[in-house]
């Protein structure tokens, strides 16, 4: 099963405890709670646990049944709620969420914006090129691309890396994505990471612990020497 979770870097983060409600122009967006618990993972970082709601808007043609007037309408848009988690470590000024990247990106905006709430954060930068070589093999490769009519191209393979394009791709800070298999407390992961912030695992974990993503995740970074720096 494909598990993900999006990772921030944090100068700033200073939420009130209990809970704070989140809106935007009086519209209500959500909530944030400081739950007072704590995690710890197998590295030993200490994370405070956040419980989190957030509503979007989709843009999508579903048909919703209407109690008020008791018939199914069809709507090109509505707001989906989505609760999740988030993981921050004051001592690795690293935030964890559960959240999907869209999600994660739109509640942060909105924790922004929100009174009596002090939060500053970057997306991450990850160096593909030394990711490679931590690789057992490198399995997917996206890239920006310049050729006509293409935005983007994602190369799949045992090798991906060795194709010249997609070598090149890496080497001149052109991809946004990249696959590959990685030695995860002696097991191999196929792992992803993003240049939108994200870490994406494709198969099952077998960590027994409560949050066993977080886990993957911290061991994951910590290999690539972000925890580190």
């Amino acid at each position: 099963m494909v598990k993900s979770i999006s990772i921030r870097n944090v100068q700033r983060f200073e939420i009130p405890d209990g809970e704070t409600a989140i809106s935007e122009a009086n519209v209500p967006l959500g909530s944030i709670v400081k739950t007072g618990r704590t995690l710890t993972t197998e590295d030993k970082i200490q994370f405070e646990v956040f419980n989190c709601v957030f509503s979007k808007d989709i843009s999508e043609e579903i048909s919703a049944y209407i109690q008020q007037i008791e018939e199914y309408v069809s709507l090109a848009t509505y707001r989906k709620n989505y609760t999740f988690n988030m993981y921050y470590s004051a001592t690795k000024n690293i935030l964890f969420s559960e959240g999907v990247t869209s999600v994660t990106k739109g509640f942060l905006k909105a924790l922004q914006a929100t009174e009596d709430i002090t939060i500053e954060y970057s997306t991450p930068h990850f160096d593909f090129d030394s990711i490679s070589n931590l690789f057992a093999q490198t399995k997917g490769i996206r890239f920006n691309s310049n050729d006509q009519g293409v935005n983007n191209k994602m190369f799949n393979g045992n090798a991906v890396n060795e194709n010249v394009e997609a070598s090149e791709a890496i080497q001149n800070d052109d991809a946004t994505q990249i696959i590959g298999v990685m030695d995860i407390g002696g097991k191999g992961y196929t792992v992803s990471f993003t240049q939108s912030g994200t870490l994406i695992v494709f198969n099952k974990l077998f960590i027994d612990k409560e949050v066993p993503m977080l886990e993957l995740a911290t061991a994951a970074l910590d290999k690539i020497g972000m925890l580190s720096k």
